[in-house]
């Protein structure tokens, strides 16, 4: 597959918008990536980010592709550099940004365990063996798809390596200290819940615990969409939010308590816990 696949303009043009200004949040690289192969991974993986998937169900006309919504735009846990455009509007991206993004895409694989992958089963139909959602769509109806078979034969090449183990986050913090959090107005003059009343149930922290789950990863706080999703581009959060921004920096005490519950902590000084 060439490495300088053609994507519409327009596309490509959403997926640098507002480029300019903004901080990318940089990581480490994962030890896990030491037992994946970046050459096929960059000449057979990465071209799949750029692809458009437009035949997905629903059918989208956009002819979206998965790095218009998987960078520094949206917080997601996959999030990849802005491609570069030649003259005749075929993409791609430098050495330098393919290993960022390898960076970044094999935190979301078990190496050797292609079936626990996330990159794998997120995007794969639940009657597959995938993931229950995906806000993008679901691209693979099976296991047998030539994509998927790409991805577990990457995953499945490199030598399993021990994984570290996720912190366990508190349910009774998370009811104790930031479900009462959604309900706070800010100086803006709304609440959490003023928009997203139907996924904080005041009444049941129960409901609410749920929901929120689908929005952290344990032991990450700058991947977790909860936390990153109201916070402040300045601050490295999501470039779009439809509310106000409740923390301009990743210092304010409310977001440290955040983080520190993702990271596990069962005490929260602010709340009394």
């Amino acid at each position: 597959m060439s490495r300088q696949d053609r994507m519409p303009r327009g596309v490509f043009r959403a997926a640098l918008l507002g480029l300019t200004g903004i901080a990318l949040v940089a990581f480490g690289r994962p030890a896990d990536a030491q037992a994946l192969d970046f050459n096929f991974y960059r000449e057979n993986i990465e071209p799949m980010f750029y692809r458009s998937r437009g035949n997905f169900q629903p059918p989208d006309p956009g002819n979206p592709a998965c790095v218009m919504c998987h960078t520094w735009q949206a917080n997601t846990p996959m999030m990849l550099q802005s491609l570069e455009e030649n003259d005749d509007g075929s993409v791609y991206w430098t050495e330098a940004q393919s290993r960022q993004n390898f960076a970044a895409v094999s935190r979301l694989v078990m190496p050797g365990d292609p079936e626990n992958s996330r990159l794998l089963r997120t995007p794969l139909s639940p009657q597959a063996g995938g993931s229950a959602a995906h806000t993008g769509g679901k691209f693979w109806d099976s296991r047998n798809d030539p994509e998927y078979r790409m991805l577990a034969e990457w995953v499945g090449a490199a030598a399993p390596m021990a994984a570290a183990q996720a912190p366990e986050v508190s349910f009774e913090f998370f009811q104790a200290c930031v479900h009462p959090i959604f309900y706070q107005v800010t100086p803006g003059g709304l609440a959490c819940a003023n928009c997203h009343g139907a996924e904080f149930a005041q009444a049941d922290a129960q409901v609410s615990w749920g929901n929120v789950q689908r929005l952290i990863e344990p032991g990450r706080p700058t991947q977790s969409r909860l936390l990153m999703h109201p916070m402040h581009p300045d601050g490295g959060g999501d470039y779009v939010h439809n509310g106000v921004r409740r923390w301009r920096s990743q210092n304010d005490a409310e977001w440290q308590m955040l983080a520190g519950w993702v990271n596990g902590e069962r005490t929260g000084t602010m709340c009394g816990l």
